[in-house]
Order: C-alpha cells, then sequence, then structure tokens
C-alpha cells in the first residue's frame, strides 16, 4: 500500500508570492472532503498548485529549473522558497527502505551570477512510488494523449498511468515473450511479397550506402512491448455506435473532460488500498454548470470518501460547499503590498452559535441551509469569490440596490457602462439570504473566512428602535428593559418581541457600522406601501432622482469606495477624484 499527503506548504518569492511567507495548512486524513483553492483572476491559484507541484517533487527541480520571471518582482535577490511537509509510506530499494515523509525545500540562489536551484531532500526516483496525479483541465485534450512528448518522457497523467499499469502487472509481463513472437510473426505474414516490403528493402540497401557500405539492419514493425501500450488510443462510439468508432481527441473538450471523470473514478475504483494523491487545474473549465455540481459531488467527494488527498483550484461556485471551510483556501493579490496573500485558511470547525429556536423561529439548521443554498439560492455560494458582500433580504432588494447603485455612480460623472459593471469590476457582489435568521450565518460566516461585508434589512417595527436596542450588551439585558417588554404602557405580542430579539442579534454579530436598516421595510423607504410587487417598486426607483440617507447611508458609499472613483476632468493631463 502506498500512500502521499500534503501536510503543509510555505511559499516565499515565487512568481506572485513575495517576501512575506504565506502558509497553508491542509485538513488531517480524518477529514473526507476535497479542498478547493479560490480567488478571483491574478490572485496567484495557479502559482499556488505549481508550488505545491515543485514542493511534492511532481515537477522536477534541477539546477535550472527557475528563471528569472519566476521571482518576485523579477528580482535575483529575492530569494525563492517553498517549504512542504509531507506523510508519506515506505518503499524498499536495494538500500533499504525510504520515504518521502517530512519537510522538503526548494531553494534558489546566485552563484557566479547565474541563479541555481535545488530541492533538499531530493525526490529523485522516489515519486514512481506514490500515486500522484495532475490534471489541468485547461488543457484537456494533452491531458488524455498516450504518446511520449520526447525520448522517455510522458506528460500526462494518463499515460503515466497506463505506463505504471503495463510495467507493474505481472501477468502481463508473462505473456510478453508470447506476445513479442506472435505479433513478429503476423508482421512478416502480412509484409511477405508486399510492394511496401519492397520499398523498406530499398530504403536498407541506399542506407548502408550511404553509411559507407555499413552492413545496418532495419526493422519496420510495432514498438518495443512496453511502449506498444502507449500507441493504442481510446475510440468511442456514442448512442449504441460500435462499427465506427471516432477517437476521443476528436470529440468537444466537453466531452473529454467527462471522458476523465470516467478515468479519475476508475483510477480510485482501482487503487482501493493506496491513498492516492489528486492535483486539478479548474476542472468546471468545460462543464456546463450542471455538471460542474455533478463532477463536485460524484467525483471530488467520492474521491476524499475514499480517503485520497483532494486538492483543485476553480472559478465556480458550484464547486464548493460554503459551509465545509476545513476544505476553503482563500487567497487574494493584494494591491498594496503587491503580492499574493492568504485571506482564508482555517482547518477549525465553523460552528455559528445561534440562541434557541424558540427565539428565531425562522432559523434554518446548519444541516438543511447546506441544502438550501444549493436548491434555492444558488447565488449565495458565490460569497467566496467576492472580495466584498452585500448581504440583502430578497430579490426586490437585490434589485432596488443595483439600480441604486448605477444611479449614484453616473451622478458622480461615470458613464452608464462602468456604473453597471462597478461591482463586477470591483469583485464585489450582492447576495440575497431570504431571512434575518440566515443572515445571521451568513455574517457569522464572512466574519469566519475574513471576508468585509455590508448588510441591509428591513426594520419590520413601525418604530425606529435601532438606536436604543444597539446600546444594550447582552441579550439578557435588553429582555429585561421596558422597551422590549411594553410598547407605550401595553405589553408586546410575541411576534413583536421576537423581531426585536432579531434585530438585536443582527446589530450584536454585525457591528452597528455594518448594517443599515430600513425602517419599516424597503418598500416605505421609497416612499410605497407595503406591497411587495416588483414591477410597482421598479416604477418607484425609476421615479427618483436621488436616494437619501434613509435608504443609502454613507456607510454603504464608503464601503463600495465611492471616495476611489476616478473621473476625467475637462483638462487632457489630469484626473479628478470623486469623494
Amino acid at each position: 500500500m502506498s500512500k502521499i499527503r500534503i501536510n503543509t506548504i510555505s511559499v516565499k518569492n515565487y512568481r506572485s508570492f513575495g517576501n512575506e511567507i504565506q502558509s497553508f495548512e491542509f485538513p488531517n486524513e480524518s477529514y473526507k472532503k476535497p479542498v478547493a483553492i479560490v480567488g478571483y483572476n491574478n490572485s496567484g491559484k495557479t502559482n499556488l498548485m505549481n508550488a505545491i507541484l515543485y514542493g511534492i517533487g511532481e515537477k522536477f527541480v534541477s539546477a535550472d529549473t527557475f528563471e528569472k520571471s519566476d521571482l518576485h518582482n523579477l528580482k535575483y535577490e529575492n530569494i525563492l522558497e517553498i517549504k512542504t511537509n509531507l506523510d508519506a509510506s515506505s518503499y524498499s530499494t536495494a538500500y533499504g527502505n525510504k520515504s518521502i515523509k517530512g519537510v522538503h525545500t526548494v531553494l534558489t540562489k546566485m552563484e557566479d551570477s547565474e541563479l541555481h536551484s535545488n530541492v533538499s531532500p531530493s525526490f529523485f526516483g522516489a515519486n514512481k512510488h506514490y500515486n500522484i496525479f495532475y490534471i489541468n483541465f485547461h488543457n484537456i485534450k494533452e491531458e488524455i494523449s498516450t504518446q511520449k512528448t520526447s525520448w522517455g518522457n510522458l506528460k500526462s497523467f494518463l499515460a503515466r498511468h497506463i505506463q505504471k499499469l503495463v510495467e507493474s502487472d505481472s501477468s502481463m509481463n508473462s505473456k510478453k515473450l508470447a506476445f513479442q513472437v506472435a505479433t513478429r510473426t503476423e508482421t512478416d505474414k502480412i509484409l511477405e511479397n508486399s510492394e511496401l516490403k519492397k520499398f523498406i528493402d530499398t530504403i536498407k540497401k541506399n542506407y548502408s550506402v550511404n553509411l559507407r557500405e555499413n552492413t545496418c539492419e532495419i526493422d519496420f514493425g510495432l514498438p518495443d512491448y512496453e511502449d506498444i501500450f502507449l500507441k493504442m488510443m481510446f475510440k468511442i462510439g456514442l448512442n449504441g455506435e460500435c462499427e465506427h468508432l471516432v477517437p476521443i481527441d476528436h470529440f468537444g473538450d466537453g466531452y473529454i473532460s467527462m471522458f476523465v471523470m470516467a478515468v479519475i473514478q476508475a483510477i480510485a475504483e482501482s487503487n482501493t488500498e493506496d491513498k492516492c494523491l489528486f492535483l486539478f487545474e479548474e476542472p468546471e473549465s468545460f462543464l456546463h454548470e450542471n455538471h460542474q455540481e455533478y463532477f463536485y459531488k460524484n467525483v471530488l467527494c467520492t474521491l476524499s470518501e475514499r480517503g485520497h488527498q483532494v486538492i483543485y483550484t476553480t472559478h465556480s461556485d458550484k464547486m464548493v460547499d460554503i459551509f465545509n471551510t476545513k476544505s476553503l483556501i482563500r487567497i487574494e493579490f493584494d494591491e498594496e503590498k503587491k503580492q499574493t496573500v492568504k485571506r482564508y485558511n482555517n482547518t477549525g470547525e465553523f460552528s455559528p452559535i445561534l440562541d434557541s429556536r424558540e427565539e428565531t423561529e425562522e432559523l434554518i439548521t446548519l444541516e438543511k441551509y447546506n441544502d438550501f443554498i444549493r436548491t434555492i439560492e444558488p447565488n449565495l455560494n458565490k460569497i467566496l469569490f467576492s472580495r466584498k458582500v452585500i448581504l440583502v433580504e430578497g430579490p426586490n432588494d437585490v434589485m432596488a440596490y443595483k439600480y441604486a447603485i448605477e444611479k449614484q455612480i453616473e451622478k458622480l460623472g461615470k458613464d452608464q457602462k462602468y456604473a453597471k459593471t462597478h461591482l463586477n469590476f470591483n469583485n464585489m457582489a450582492i447576495i440575497p439570504h431570504h431571512g434575518k435568521s440566515t443572515a445571521l450565518i451568513l455574517i457569522q460566516l464572512c466574519k469566519h473566512i475574513g471576508l468585509n461585508y455590508f448588510v441591509i434589512n428591513d426594520l419590520d417595527l413601525e418604530e425606529d428602535l435601532v438606536d436604543a436596542i444597539s446600546k444594550f450588551n447582552t441579550e439578557a439585558e435588553l429582555k429585561a428593559d421596558d422597551l422590549y417588554n411594553t410598547k407605550n404602557g401595553i405589553n408586546r405580542d410575541p411576534t413583536s418581541k421576537s423581531i426585536i430579539t432579531i434585530n438585536w442579534k443582527l446589530i450584536h454579530y454585525a457591528r452597528k457600522d455594518k448594517i443599515h436598516f430600513n425602517s419599516p421595510k424597503l418598500e416605505t423607504v421609497l416612499g410605497g406601501s407595503f406591497n411587495k410587487n416588483s414591477l410597482k417598486l421598479w416604477k418607484m426607483l425609476e421615479a427618483k432622482d436621488s436616494f437619501e440617507e434613509d435608504f443609502f447611508p454613507s456607510s454603504l458609499k464608503e464601503f463600495l469606495e465611492f471616495d476611489k472613483i476616478i473621473v476625467e476632468s475637462s483638462e487632457p493631463s489630469s484626473n479628478t477624484i470623486i469623494s
């Protein structure tokens, strides 16, 4: 049985990673979920994946592996360092048992004005004893090629796996001689007295003359036994077609991706004892979103459940589980530090602490909420792919605030196209949470993963109690006060008490400066009734020339970075910053 697993990796001065070391920890083998590396474009996901490949010996490190372009800011003085801590089984050699278990360090240094690199201890000759599968789904056709790219070099995961199966299968090897004799005999029979045989003999005669009458031998036949299987190819017949099969690389990338899925599943199913390492680069690349979710649940999760370690980069909200925060690594490119930084990597539990169901009747359990996200509101998974999020109650709020943001930006002097894309360009998202209790969970999730958030909710009370209830430090203090129990000398009903409690919790968890309440509701703030009709709300929005503080507070403008919006001035040589 072979086993390999990455425990930790740290990266310094490798491409987008700078002088400030970024260290990442992976969950232990008891955690049966795949690990997703997420971040927006140019955040450094591929660089982190490449660092992993160097750090486990999958990409060979020689003296001249790295170039100036691999060093942060293209500076030779930035010494590249990749350090991995691995857990691995032992394998036997002529010199005794060996293993790559432990810490391996990749380093660069300048010698005689040249950049040199090495890894210590070396991985040389070791990786063939472990099952490591790296698949870059951007180059999906290359990943199914079984042809050698150069003398003795196999780059695709499929070719290397086939080669390993052929070399290690004792039953096949016992038939090797019989196979070679049979194929030689049958080849000679076919070529006997043929025009092709005459052509080959003529080549042999002329080649011997060209080599000054050297008695050379030329054989035109099948490749060596071990290479025969790398010359073979997979052919596919769809819809029951058996006669006219099509080579798999003639299909589209989506079909090939699903074929690769089947290959990965077959590898896992045939390695019941071994614990493999699977590394994937954006597996969603050529898949419809329905197949993305299928790939995540049926392939990635199944691999992990079988004890294999699975690490992958992704841009797809269908390929993550928002509440399995142990399985998330979130990175960003910090514009101030000018380097890739770790924003979230925590192998501890995410356990939002909420009070009893009696006080928050609409609360959905964490288990049920996970299903809710995937079936009712998949956009919530986009939290993980955003730099900032605005959490609002529902679709009407999304519509209202998107419209208002666009109009506010246009008033600052930007054109309509910029106004419509400001959120996208700055990697911000408006996400509906569909209820105050679910908002509580999402607030805690944002805090847990270190994501900047702003919350907008209806107050749902005719009286504005925000300032009053925000003064209480604990829920017990709130419930002991007359404000909670009575209104104008009359006892409050249970519904009113519940609304006060949940609003206090929102303020308490979110912080008062990161939450805005529309009082009593969105529709009334915009000048309408309690009618939730979206068309009527849209007409109210279109009739607005401006949006006041009670709907669009200054704290929201600050959160949306309106102060950083630059507008071209009338002078061609200068810009104006709107604040």
